[in-house]
C-alpha cells in the first residue's frame, strides 16, 4: 500500500474538460473540446511518425484534419481520440514510417521520480492498481485530487482498456487534473494481473501520465508508447532492483529515441 500524503485544496479554477476524452464522435470532439489546433509538427511530435507520414495519413483522410488554404490544422480532441482509436496499430504504423521524426526534449525520465515508481507492488486487481497509481501521483504531487483522480480513470477504462501488449499499461484519466506540471508515475506489480489485454494476457508494468494540457498530454503519452514497444527495455524495467534503476534505463531508452547518444 502507498503511504497517503495530505492534499491541499483543489484548485477550483482549473480548466474543465469534458468526461469523455476519447472514444467520441469527431462531431462530439468538435462541439465539447476546447478549440485547441496542432500543427504538422506537433501531431509528428505526438505520434513519433515523420511529418511525411502525417501529411499521407491527413490526404487519405485517415487522421482527422482540415486544410486551410496550404496548411493542415488538426484540433488537438480529434487527434486525441484518433490516437485512442489507434493506439494499439500505432507500432506497426511507425515501424512502415523509414523517416520518424526525433524530439529532443527529454520528457518522460525527466518527470519520473524515484518517489513516483514503486517496484514489486502488491496489487491483484485493476481497481486496486488504479488506487494505487493515483495515490501515487497524489503523493508526487499535492495538488492531486487523489477521489477525482481515481474517478477519472475508472472512467476511461470502462470505455476501453488501455492495456497494450506486452504486459504493458498507461492509465490516464477520462477527464483532465489539475496539477502543477506534467504527471508520469509507474508501477510494476509482484506479479501480472488481468487489466483487459486484448490478447487476455496479464499486465505488470503500469505508467500512469496526467497533464493539465492536452498538447502536453499527447506529448507524453506518445512518447511512453514509443518507449515501451522495444521488448529490451521491457526486460529492463522487469530486471530492475529498486526505482532509481528502473528510471535509468527509461532514460537510457529515451536518450536513444531522441537522438541525443548520436
Amino acid at each position: 500500500m502507498i503511504p497517503v500524503t495530505n492534499n491541499p485544496t483543489r484548485n477550483s479554477g482549473s480548466e474543465d474538460l469534458p468526461s469523455r476524452w476519447f472514444g467520441a464522435s469527431a462531431e462530439t470532439v468538435a462541439t465539447r473540446m476546447p478549440k485547441q489546433f496542432m500543427d504538422i509538427d506537433d501531431v509528428a511530435r505526438s505520434l513519433h511518425v515523420s511529418k511525411r507520414e502525417v501529411v499521407r495519413l491527413a490526404e487519405m483522410r485517415i487522421l482527422p484534419a482540415a486544410k486551410v488554404g496550404n496548411v493542415w490544422r488538426f484540433r488537438t480532441g480529434e487527434v486525441w481520440n484518433w490516437i485512442e482509436e489507434n493506439m494499439h496499430s500505432l507500432t506497426e504504423r511507425r515501424a512502415r514510417d523509414r523517416h520518424p521524426e526525433l524530439a529532443s526534449q527529454m520528457l518522460i525520465s525527466a518527470t519520473l521520480k524515484e518517489h513516483g515508481v514503486v517496484i514489486d507492488l502488491d496489487a491483484r486487481t485493476k481497481s486496486s492498481i488504479l488506487r494505487e497509481l493515483a495515490q501515487l501521483a497524489a503523493n508526487v504531487d499535492p495538488y492531486i485530487d487523489s477521489a477525482a483522480l481515481i474517478e477519472g480513470l475508472e472512467a476511461r477504462e470502462r470505455e476501453d482498456t488501455t492495456a497494450l501488449q506486452d504486459g504493458v499499461a498507461l492509465p490516464h484519466p477520462a477527464r483532465s487534473q489539475f496539477s502543477e506540471g506534467p504527471i508520469v508515475v509507474a508501477a510494476r506489480t509482484q506479479s501480472g494481473i488481468y487489466f483487459g489485454e486484448r490478447g487476455g494476457g496479464k499486465t505488470d508494468l503500469f505508467f500512469l501520465v496526467c497533464c493539465p494540457e492536452t498538447k502536453e498530454h499527447l506529448l507524453y503519452f506518445g512518447r511512453l508508447c514509443r518507449l515501451l514497444i522495444d521488448p529490451s527495455l521491457q526486460d529492463r524495467l522487469r530486471a530492475a532492483e529498486d526505482s532509481a534503476e528502473f528510471i535509468a534505463h527509461i532514460e537510457t531508452a529515451e536518450r536513444v529515441v531522441c537522438g541525443k547518444d548520436e
